[in-house]
């Protein structure tokens, strides 16, 4: 499995990252994300996007992306990595800062659901994936809460188990808070629903 961490812009709690950087077959920055790999140490393999955010690099094999266009340089990273190949992408960064930029972010992964192995939105205070009608096992973790919202109208037949506050067979809808602030009680959690799709939210507080 070919694994790709793409390091964007901006990273909410950066000094709180838990990543095995060594896990990562390539590093895509994404812009900006060039100076937040430097501040990880990360060394980039691959650089893409606009540069109006930071000063365009002199190096080789940069995509310089037009300033007006269709898409961000974090969705523009993604398809690049899943062009390369990559079925496994983490993406540091792109959950705080300017809403309108996250919840863009909630589409790339709308995007990609179901058809990689993996996509999930990383920083320093949550892991966020997007996962179709199915089962699932989300072993127990550092992280203290689970949260389950509906990306779209609604997910039918939700059932959660080796959690505090089980569901079974709940029909799920946008609307509500229901399921957040959930905490595993197992040795893993298990998620399944018949329909829709999930955002599967892992989140910890951040002591100030």
């Amino acid at each position: 499995m070919k694994k790709a961490l793409i390091v964007t812009a901006h990273v909410e709690h950066l000094e709180h990252i838990d990543l095995d950087f060594a896990g990562f077959d390539a590093v895509i920055c994404a812009d900006g994300g060039l100076l937040i790999a430097g501040k990880l140490g990360l060394y980039p393999t691959h650089l893409i996007g606009d540069y109006d955010s930071v000063e365009m690099p002199d190096a080789p094999g940069i995509i310089r992306l037009p300033m007006e266009k269709d898409m961000t340089d974090t969705e523009a990273a993604v398809d690049m990595a899943v062009g390369l190949g990559f079925d496994h992408i983490t993406v540091l960064g792109g959950l705080g800062g300017r809403f309108d930029h996250t919840m863009g972010n909630l589409g790339v992964m709308a995007k990609y659901c179901g058809k990689m192995n993996h996509l999930a939105f990383v920083d320093g205070q949550n892991y966020v994936r997007m996962v179709c009608a199915g089962r699932y096992e989300i072993a127990k973790n550092p992280y203290k809460y689970l949260g389950v919202i509906s990306y779209g109208d609604f997910a039918e037949n939700v059932t959660l188990r080796g959690v505090k506050y089980p569901l079974e067979d709940h029909f799920l809808t946008h609307e509500t808070s229901l399921g957040v602030s959930n905490e595993i009680t197992a040795d893993a959690a298990e998620i399944s629903f018949s329909s829709g799709k999930l955002l599967v939210i892992l989140s910890k507080d951040i002591d100030k």
